[in-house]
């Protein structure tokens, strides 16, 4: 059996910061292909004629492509659900980790209904997103989106400058159209209806397609808030205003018809880590 290659672990990738975002790359062991020698083709015969098709290696070309465009943060590059680590007192994590990977057996994401991550800071929720995003890009070839809130309301908040460079169209768009939907820290910063009322619609053409959403927010439900605000999450930052008040009643409704609701409460994970260092 050959020894897996030190640089990539046998993945025929690595992955690395390139500043503010998570890049992917084919490693080295794997560029120069011993089946086309790099060429990204091969050579068969049909039918008695010689024909040329895309060798297998492609496939890893594109898988890296599609994580790259995904646009996970820098930080989060090489989360996996199987590292995602809860203690004995922290059932919550650990349901959230099942629901994440059962994601990972689906054949695919067709009609799947979504996840919306609730929880105070540092819990481990967009660790669970961008392992998902990682994982269907890399290991299955299916096209995903991270987009962070606050992000994704200042660039549409951009659009309504004279010499903007995006338009909503093409803000939007691409986000309808993908697979796999993350969104990061809903209700984080303050939204203008007029911008709300663009998002709403990204969901809701979402929802009509049936494309899954996978979302995160430190903001708790009002159904939820008394119940988990009078325990540890307060302790750990939770904000006192509900959700709904952050994106709006419409927009908080359309995303319960598309996503079950996870509440998340345990350790500061980015605390323990400080700690251990």
């Amino acid at each position: 059996m050959n020894r897996p290659c030190d640089l990539c672990d046998g993945h025929g990738y690595r992955v690395s910061a390139r500043g503010e975002v998570a890049y992917a790359q084919v490693c080295e062991c794997r560029v120069a292909c011993p089946e086309c020698k790099g060429q990204r083709f091969v050579l068969r015969v049909e039918g008695g004629y010689e024909v040329a098709a895309p060798c297998e290696c492609v496939t890893l070309f594109e898988r890296v492509r599609l994580f790259n465009l995904a646009g996970v943060p820098a930080g989060y590059g090489e989360k996996t659900v199987a590292e995602f680590r809860y203690g004995r007192g922290e059932p919550a994590l650990g349901r959230a980790k099942t629901r994440f990977g059962q994601y990972e057996k689906k054949a695919d994401f067709d009609s799947a209904r979504g996840v919306l991550l609730v929880g105070p800071p540092g819990v481990g929720k967009t660790h669970l997103v961008t392992a998902l995003v990682g994982y269907t890009t890399l290991q299955r070839g299916i096209a995903c989106r991270f987009v962070d809130f606050f992000d994704l309301t200042a660039r549409i908040r951009e659009t309504y400058r004279r010499d903007a460079t995006e338009s909503e169209l093409g803000i939007i768009e691409p986000l309808v159209s993908v697979p796999v939907l993350a969104i990061d820290d809903l209700g984080k910063g303050r939204g203008s209806n007029y911008e709300l009322t663009i998002i709403d619609q990204l969901i809701t053409r979402r929802y009509n397609a049936r494309r899954i959403v996978v979302a995160t927010t430190n903001y708790f439900p009002e159904a939820h808030l008394k119940q988990h605000l009078d325990g540890p999450a307060r302790r750990m930052g939770a904000t006192t205003e509900p959700l709904e008040e952050r994106i709006g009643e419409r927009l908080f409704s359309r995303l319960c018809e598309m996503a079950d609701i996870i509440v998340m409460e345990g350790a500061d994970r980015r605390q323990m880590t400080g700690a251990r260092r």
